[in-house]
């Protein structure tokens, strides 16, 4: 009976184990501008024995995404795209809560990253005497923008779509550029108001923001008296309050909504076939014309 009991035993503890495992690693999906996303992380000890926790994540080889000890974050090391865009949620981190808060989310941020915890009287002078094994793995994906196809005719009015996923209060800036345009914007509003430099001429005066209170995150785009030339791929990205907005350089962000404007010439891509069908009948017809003319006129001359 006791074999049977210490059996059923190793059993329970070795299915407990794989579920505390499991139930480790986390898949979070997020969007690109959003203000920010948790990863969590919490330590299975006394927070009053944890003295620094890493972040790290496996594609950024030595380089780390957060790592704070002694009531510091240390910056040495760290990766370039996570400066000023990481905290901890808890810095005192009660109860072992050692969760990450990522900021202004952007494509590159997908990953997996790896939380590991340091107890008092662990060596952490040196990142490579760091050697535990990680609490916590979380999966980040950040999902990219809906590309939306829209199809309008010249002289019509459009609203190309555009949601933040974030409360409007953190928005400070709107950008719609499109790629042809190379430094050029199709619309940049900040600080409530359109700003004219480096605004491609053919959109001044025939584009707005819908809203431009921005309430619920909406930066939809208003385009008036659409012509051809407007056809294109546009790109609409918002900028976070705390956004470097002084140098359109620093402006660096992934865009939350892709749409390609198609502008078909009157009577569609049907009367553009049939027009150049019929412009090549005419062509032939005057060419044919020329040539019987030009045989009439030679058997004249003959004649006479």
């Amino acid at each position: 009976m006791s074999a049977v009991t210490a059996s059923l035993c190793s059993t329970l503890l070795f299915v407990g184990f794989v579920v505390f495992v499991s139930a480790d690693q986390k898949i979070i999906t997020a969007q690109p501008g959003q203000k920010s996303v948790t990863l969590p992380c919490r330590a299975p000890n006394n927070s009053s024995t944890i003295t620094g926790v890493e972040w790290s994540r496996a594609d950024l080889a030595d380089e780390y995404v957060l790592l704070y000890r002694d009531e510091l974050f240390d910056p040495d090391n760290q990766h370039p795209s996570f400066k000023n865009r990481v905290d901890l949620q808890d810095r005192q981190m009660k109860d072992g809560d050692l969760s990450l808060i990522l900021k202004n989310v952007m494509i590159n941020d997908t990953g997996t990253y790896e939380c590991e915890a340091f107890m008092r009287g662990t060596n952490v002078k040196k990142r490579a005497n760091v050697g535990g094994d990680p609490i916590s793995i979380v999966t980040l994906k950040v999902l990219p923008p809906d590309q939306k196809n829209i199809t309008v005719k010249p002289g019509q009015n459009v609203m190309l779509p555009c949601r933040a996923p974030n409360n409007s209060s953190s928005i400070i800036a709107v950008e719609w550029s499109r790629a042809d345009l190379v430094d050029e914007y199709v619309l940049l509003y900040r600080d409530e108001h359109i700003v004219p430099e480096q605004q491609h001429p053919s959109f001044k005066n025939r584009v707005d923001l819908q809203d431009r209170q921005m309430k619920d995150g909406d930066v939809s785009l208003i385009l008036k008296n659409v012509m051809i030339n407007d056809t294109g791929t546009y790109k609409c990205q918002v900028f976070m309050r705390g956004t470097n907005m002084r140098k359109r350089a620093n402006l660096k962000t992934d865009p939350i909504s892709i749409i390609t404007l198609r502008v078909d010439p009157p009577g569609g891509s049907v009367g553009l076939i049939v027009g150049l069908i019929l412009s090549a009948v005419l062509l032939v017809a005057a060419v044919v014309g020329f040539l019987v003319y030009r045989k009439h006129k030679q058997q004249n001359r003959d004649f006479n």
